[in-house]
């Protein structure tokens, strides 16, 4: 088994070879002139409010100043509960119609502990989902805050490919653009509160609640072609 000091080379090696096609990339992207689709937003809105068991209970709109910073083109901020005791869950989609022309999704990873929730725990996790048993990869996460707990899914999505990882969405910005003259994605967070249910039952409900609304999420970035 090789020893922590042998892989850590090997990551800083994967990290630097990632910066350099990134700083390419920007390179190339300022001296080429791409000229997007222009693409019908995805109209997330229309995503059912009954998926299973769980029952959209409310809209809810992100602040004013987020929103001029983020610029998405579209989202929805949707609370759904359950008449059975599963948890309640809180649905994020933010769709970005050009990583070329705004700053893009702001990782929650990024974003939760800004407002003060700390990070108990953290993986990339694959799950089996309609039409992808194979399963899609996801970022898994606790958070912890004033004696409450959350658990958080997120991942990014568009209709070409599927990934946890943030920065992948940078180095495939220029390729996207070559290949489809597009560069739109989305982010997909999903959140429940952890109140004292064991935690497999919490992980369970949340994994089922994803598999429901998985394509209604794809059949939405499918619909604009």
């Amino acid at each position: 088994m090789p020893s922590a000091g042998l892989a850590r080379p090997a990551r800083n090696g994967l990290f630097a070879g990632v910066c350099i096609i990134l700083v390419l990339q920007a390179g190339a992207s300022r001296l080429l002139s791409f000229e997007e689709r222009d693409l019908p937003a995805p109209k997330l809105r229309e995503i059912p409010g009954d998926l299973g068991p769980w029952k959209a209970s409310g809209e809810q709109t992100l602040d004013a100043d987020i929103v001029d910073y983020l610029q998405p083109a579209d989202y929805i901020l949707r609370d759904y509960v359950s008449e059975d005791g599963r948890p309640p869950v809180n649905l994020f989609v933010a769709y970005f119609k050009s990583l070329d022309k705004t700053y893009g999704p702001h990782a929650p990873r990024i974003c939760l502990p800004g407002s003060g929730w700390i990070e108990s725990s953290g993986k990339i996790s694959s799950i089996s989902v309609p039409n992808n048993p194979s399963g899609i990869p996801v970022n898994q996460l606790t958070y912890e805050k004033d004696g409450k707990r959350i658990l958080v899914f997120y991942w990014y999505q568009n209709d070409r490919n599927i990934w946890a990882e943030e920065f992948q969405a940078k180095l495939r910005l220029l390729p996207d653009l070559i290949r489809y003259q597009r560069s739109d994605v989305s982010l997909v967070r999903i959140v429940a509160p952890m109140k004292g249910l064991t935690p497999d039952r919490e992980l369970t409900s949340a994994l089922e609640f994803i598999r429901l609304a998985f394509p209604h999420l794809t059949d939405r970035f499918a619909a604009r072609g």
